[in-house]
């Protein structure tokens, strides 16, 4: 009897372990939600700039058709409300997690920690982003945005999730966003698969590995 209080007490212990891993309780279908928010806002970008939903076919055949005031608009726009609406759907949906798990979801100070870290590098991305914007060069900012937040990912890996997983989703995205300084012409397509297809592989991932246990 005792041995198999023991065994009980090491799996509560071994599934505690589990959970912390994952901070904030986060939730792989998130991942996939936030990845097909990006590919709207890259489809949005890329009909605007060039009359395709299609970002690599677009700039193939009508490479910068527009780089005036309004795609400064429409690129800050479409950016901010794609990065606001994957949080907020992630953090919903974290938070419908650990409520279905009778867990506590709330901000403590490891939480308020990583976000610092997290949207310190984001916001100085984000002022990175306007020197091209103003100067015309809106095909250098998926790059840009890319290369920060794949700066943010790496640094948050240590402290975020003890799974590799994020720090190699950080480095893939600095060489997609180095990729797309270098192609300019198809910024918004290395900007689709860094923030939208990447992140649903990740939420697959992430699904598979922790949420399909439960």
């Amino acid at each position: 009897m005792k041995e198999q209080e023991i065994k009980e007490t090491l799996n509560d212990i071994k599934d505690l372990m589990e959970r912390s891993q994952k901070v904030l309780y986060i939730d792989g279908a998130s991942g996939v939600v936030a990845g097909l928010w990006a590919l709207i806002g890259a489809a949005v970008v890329s009909f605007w700039i060039y009359g395709s939903f299609s970002p690599l076919w677009g700039a193939w055949v009508n490479p910068i058709r527009k780089a005036d005031w309004s795609t400064f608009f429409i690129v800050a726009g479409v950016c901010t409300v794609v990065f606001g609406a994957a949080f907020k759907t992630v953090w919903e949906m974290s938070k419908r997690r650990a409520e279905r798990e009778s867990m506590e979801f709330k901000l403590d100070a490891g939480s308020r920690h990583l976000l610092g870290k997290f949207f310190t590098v984001m916001v100085v991305g984000g002022l990175a982003c306007l020197t091209p914007l103003f100067n015309g060069l809106w095909n250098m900012v998926p790059g840009v945005m890319l290369v920060f937040y794949g700066l943010a990912m790496v640094i948050i890996s240590p402290i975020a999730l003890k799974v590799s997983i994020m720090k190699y989703i950080g480095y893939t995205d600095i060489v997609l966003g180095i990729a797309a300084l270098a192609f300019a012409p198809w910024g918004i397509m290395f900007w689709a698969i860094g923030f939208g297809i990447i992140h649903i592989v990740w939420g697959i991932w992430f699904h598979i590995r922790f949420d399909g246990k439960k």
